[in-house]
């Protein structure tokens, strides 16, 4: 569009009804300069979206994620979370308590067996309506968990896994009680032997468990986040926490599909980081999978969602203020038709 200034007053800036004006030219230029801040405005988005496009034609560019490696601490033992002396953002050393579990069942039924075999202070017919007592009270306890288990199993709220071991833990108390029941009933001193075997392998490994109840760090590092909270049920592989290893960094770049080229091992590329300055990095291994970009990585006006996943490491090191599990950063890669392009800014 081209504007014509060819009216009267342009014709004639220094005259306004026939009496001459001494700042026309001023005001003349003024208007000029007023539509053409006019036209630029108006052309200025445009003019902006053209100049992105055309850098991203010639610079490959690409969001990524600075990813620390981690470990997951888990459960071993069924049990409940007692306390955690550790919390969120805390350096850990070889063999620091994590989490402390205790198992209320196991403790009661060595509690039991430790009873039983103390010598012999009271009657042995108080002695054993007690233990029988005990006994029938755990069996009762593991006939209402498996009830429970089975109700929370079909409103979708429990696993046939926990079914399962609810009634395992019935069974083993049934067996328990019956044991009980015939070495009360004199069925041979060689059978009463074999229980008190039985019970004296039970106490150890009762032991052993409980000893086992606390988990400790197994490496120096950082704990990252803290999945469970004290007075927590949990069971064998129930995740605990998590812990960022003091190894090295690592990158996870959304690369667009169209740049599967520098998807290639040992590709070199540069990390915006977000003060400004740049570190270098390079290509590990080449992509695998084309997942959703972040909704914190994703630019306006551009339409793909999906990147590739390159992993990538840091060639220079990483100052410790950068060291932030899932930190944006922008990455670029060298163009090789447009090197000036590809050079760090």
């Amino acid at each position: 569009m081209k504007i014509r200034f060819n009216s009267r007053k342009e014709r004639h800036p220094t005259q306004d009804n026939g009496m001459e004006v001494l700042y026309a030219p001023g005001k003349r230029l003024a208007f000029r300069l007023r539509w053409y801040l006019i036209l630029f405005l108006i052309l200025l988005p445009a003019l902006w979206l053209a100049g992105r496009y055309g850098l991203e034609l010639i610079r490959v560019e690409a969001p990524a994620l600075v990813r620390l490696p981690s470990m997951e601490v888990r459960a071993m033992q069924p049990g409940q979370v007692k306390s955690i002396p550790v919390q969120a953002g805390d350096h850990v050393d070889v063999g620091t308590p994590l989490v402390e579990l205790d198992n209320p069942e196991w403790r009661l039924r060595l509690n039991l067996l430790q009873g039983g075999a103390a010598p012999a202070a009271a009657p042995a017919g108080d002695l054993g309506t007690r233990n029988r007592a005990v006994l029938q009270s755990l069996v009762s306890r593991a006939a209402q968990r498996v009830n429970d288990t089975r109700r929370l199993v079909q409103q979708g709220a429990a696993t046939r896994g926990e079914l399962l071991e609810a009634q395992n833990e019935l069974d083993s108390r049934q067996a328990e009680l019956l044991a009980f029941e015939r070495s009360l009933s004199g069925a041979g001193s060689s059978e009463s032997e074999r229980y008190e075997r039985q019970q004296e392998l039970e106490r150890q490994w009762l032991t052993g468990q409980l000893n086992q109840m606390k988990v400790s760090a197994s490496e120096p590092g950082r704990v990252a986040e803290v999945i469970t909270a004290p007075g927590e049920n949990v069971g064998p592989g129930t995740l605990l926490m998590r812990l960022e290893r003091s190894g090295p960094a690592q990158l996870w770049v959304y690369l667009d599909p169209k740049d599967v080229e520098h998807a290639t091992p040992g590709s070199a590329l540069d990390v915006r980081l977000p003060d400004g300055s740049w570190i270098k990095a390079e290509v590990i291994n080449p992509a695998e999978s084309a997942n959703p970009l972040p909704s914190d990585l994703r630019q306006p006006f551009r339409s793909p969602t999906r990147g590739l996943m390159v992993p990538a490491r840091f060639t220079e090191p990483l100052a410790n203020e950068w060291r932030v599990d899932s930190l944006p950063v922008q990455v670029r890669f060298p163009n090789e038709h447009f090197p000036l392009f590809g050079m760090r800014l």
